[in-house]
Parts: C-alpha cells; structure tokens; sequence
C-alpha cells in the first residue's frame, strides 16, 4: 500500500495513550514538524507503578530535550541496586558506576504521577495536542487515512481523521488485541502487590536512593524503592503457583503476609507505616501476536512488557517510541504507512525483549540466584551483567562474550543442582 500525506487528515498521527511510550512518540514526531494527537482516557497526573529507571534511559531523555527538566524535578537519584537472599547477611550490591558501556550511571527514582506528566506535558509544548479524559471508542482503516471515533468524559462525541494510529494504551492494548493478542510467557507467571510506606529506614550516602531487592526460597522477591525523604514503595513479586496457595481476601493482606514471610526484610519493617492502599497486578508478562499492521503499531505496554524485576518496562516503551517515531516520519514522508516499513521496528522490540528475558527468566531459577550471590571469578564477568541490568540492550561483542561465559556457568550449575537433587532423592 503506497500513499500520500492527505490534506483531509486533521492530524498525521493519532497516539492513543500519554505514558511514556505514547508522550515519547508524540514529542520525537512533534519535533519533526508533524501532526499529533494524544488521546488520554485520565486526567494526569494520575498513579502508575513503574518507579525505579535505568541508566540507558538518559539518552532517550536527552533526545527529547527533557533530560534537564527531569533532572531538575527533586526526584531520588540512583546509582545502582542491592540485591539480599534469604539466608545471606550481606547484600549483593550492583553499582551502575561499574557497568560496562554505561556512559551516565547515575539515573532516578520517580513517582510516576509526577513523572509521566512531564514527560507529557514536554510533548504539549512541543507540539503535540494533548486531549485527556478522552478514549478512543473504534479505529476504522482504509487506504488513504483511519477514522477514529472517540469519546470523553462528559458524554460527548467525535471523529477525527488521521494518517496513523499509534496503540499506546498500555495493558489494555485496543489494536494490539484487536488485530492480535498478549501471548503470555509461560516462564514469568507471577503477580505483584505493592504500597506505599513510611518508617523505613534507608541506606547512607550515595545509597540512599538505590533500590533494595530480598529475594525468598519461594523464587518471588521484594522491593524497596525509596521516592521521597519519607516514603518507600514496597513491592512483593510472588509466582503465581504459590500466591494461589497464600493469597489472603484483601491486597493488604496479601503484601502483610509476603512481607511477614521475608525475614530478611523484617528489620526494615519495624516502624514501618502504610500510607497508601495496597495494589494487585497480574498477567504482566507477555508480548503481542501483532505490533504492527497498515497505518497502525503498537508501542510500550501495548506491545509487550517483561517484569518488574530489572524495571526494564519505561526504558523499552520510551526507546520503542524513539524508534517508532522516526519509522513513522520516514513512511509518511515516502507516502507509504503499511505494515512493511515497521517490520524493523518490531523485530527490534522483540530483540530487546528476548534479550532482558534472559535475565528475568534466569533470576526466578536457583541455578542462576546462587551463581549471582556468589563471588564472580572475574570483575568484568559481574560489571557485564551489571550494565544489562542498567539498560544495556546493544552490548558490544566482548561484552556478549562475558556474559556468554555467566550463562555457561549458570548451566553447569544448573546441572550441580540436578545431581545434588538426585542424590538426595
């Protein structure tokens, strides 16, 4: 299918969504000089989980020209993330310092209502038309533009007509599920409960604001991610097999419980005050049949999103919307939108999502977690891993290499457990 920019579109492009991902595609094709739209169904700021940020999101903040203003905005700076197991006294501490091929380490802790909004409204004074409390209610595709009929909060109704449509809706996915489905991944099948605390103490100096993680035999884990001088969020990742066995009636309940049973968290714990409702997500983990198709592609959680446990999830939405953004800029230009010319776009999202899912994958397996708690036989070995864990999605060949050798390790341990296991059987 080969078009031409119409003069009947009222925008080039229709984003539906204003997280990261979607204010991130709106401000990159802004700034180009097009034509866009954001459809929000809520009124920013509003509460979203997804606190912690990774290093290689700086560039992607720096391309958009927001970098400074994030910086400026009193959020927590982070410098790496410490890891506990269950029976270890001393943490496992990654310091993004170290991390191999991480230009600028230091990154933050964000309270998401504050930070997407200004991810957001950066699109608004870019350029982009930014229209909340309002939901896409169809999308109807023809070859020479997409009419979308929309709704907003007070009733009314509307139509636009546009060259793209991009799905930014997140989990609810409206083309992504539309033309496809959210494939599950049957190794990451857990639910998170969280809220937010006071009466937490924290780490000193530059450690103050890193993410802490205690792991249990179980293979679930906690979090503990400090936003402000004050409050602490604090997350329980459980499998699913074993929340069926121990979930309670209520989501506090629920996170009291997973809490309790963390001893090594416990001292944390003692003063600690609850001073938000506790939240349940699930069904997390997964990627989409389709994230693209003529004059549509879906970005962010939309398209596919991994785990909580390296918060990998802004950084992939906002390198995605990156990408996209230029994809989307180059076909309306040549006057060709279709399926074809994001075919790069998605073999990339997939690459990148593999890629992490190595780690996930191997951070719920004890073959893995012993080797992690363990002390590497070399530094470069840990400082590889590290600068995955930091956001490195391209690393160069001699970092593959090293890490290579990990996974190697993390098989012939694998194969110890086995036999250990068989023995005492």
């Amino acid at each position: 299918m080969a078009t031409a920019p119409s003069a009947n579109w009222n925008y080039d492009v229709a984003v539906i969504g204003g997280g990261p991902g979607g204010s991130t595609v709106a401000t990159a094709l802004a700034r180009r000089g097009r034509t866009v739209v954001v459809l929000e169904r809520e009124r920013f700021p509003r509460f979203h989980i997804g606190e912690s940020q990774l290093p290689w999101t700086n560039e992607i903040l720096q391309a958009l020209g927001v970098r400074d203003t994030i910086a400026a905005s009193g959020f927590i700076e982070k410098w790496g993330a410490s890891f506990r197991g269950p029976d270890g006294p001393e943490e496992r501490y990654a310091d993004f310092q170290f991390a191999r091929e991480t230009p600028t380490p230091q990154t933050f802790q964000v309270l998401r209502e504050k930070f997407d909004e200004i991810l957001l409204r950066h699109a608004e004074k870019s350029g982009a038309r930014v229209l909340e409390e309002h939901r896409m209610v169809d999308a109807a595709f023809e070859d020479d533009g997409v009419t979308l009929s929309y709704s907003d909060k007070h009733g009314g109704a509307g139509t636009m007509r546009v060259g793209v449509v991009v799905d930014a809706s997140g989990r609810a996915g409206v083309l992504a599920k539309r033309f496809g489905r959210h494939e599950p991944d049957p190794l990451l099948l857990n639910i998170a409960v969280h809220a937010q605390y006071e009466g937490i103490p924290r780490a000193s100096g530059r450690r103050a604001g890193d993410i802490r993680m205690f792991t249990r035999p179980d293979m679930g884990w906690l979090w503990f991610i400090p936003l402000s001088d004050t409050v602490i969020s604090v997350g329980a990742v459980i499998p699913q097999r074993v929340h069926r066995r121990e979930s309670k009636a209520t989501a506090e309940e629920s996170l009291t419980h997973y809490l309790a049973g963390t001893p090594a968290s416990l001292p944390l714990l003692e003063k600690a005050r609850r001073v938000s409702p506790a939240r349940f997500d699930a069904d997390y983990s997964y990627l989409a049949t389709r994230m693209a198709g003529d004059r549509w592609v879906a970005v962010g959680d939309a398209a596919a999103f991994l785990d909580p446990v390296f918060s990998t999830g802004v950084m992939l939405a906002m390198q995605g919307g990156l990408e996209i953004a230029g994809a989307i800029d180059n076909g309306l230009r040549n006057g060709d939108v279709s399926a074809r010319i994001f075919a790069d776009y998605e073999r990339n999202v997939r690459r990148r999502y593999h890629h992490f899912r190595r780690f996930a994958v191997g951070f719920y397996e004890p073959a893995f977690r012993r080797l992690w708690y363990s002390r590497p036989p070399l530094r470069s070995i840990f400082d590889a891993v590290v600068s995955v864990l930091a956001g490195n999605w391209r690393p160069s060949l001699a970092t593959r290499a090293l890490i290579g050798v990990f996974f190697s390790v993390v098989a012939v341990e694998r194969v110890l457990l086995k036999l250990k296991g068989g023995a005492k059987a």
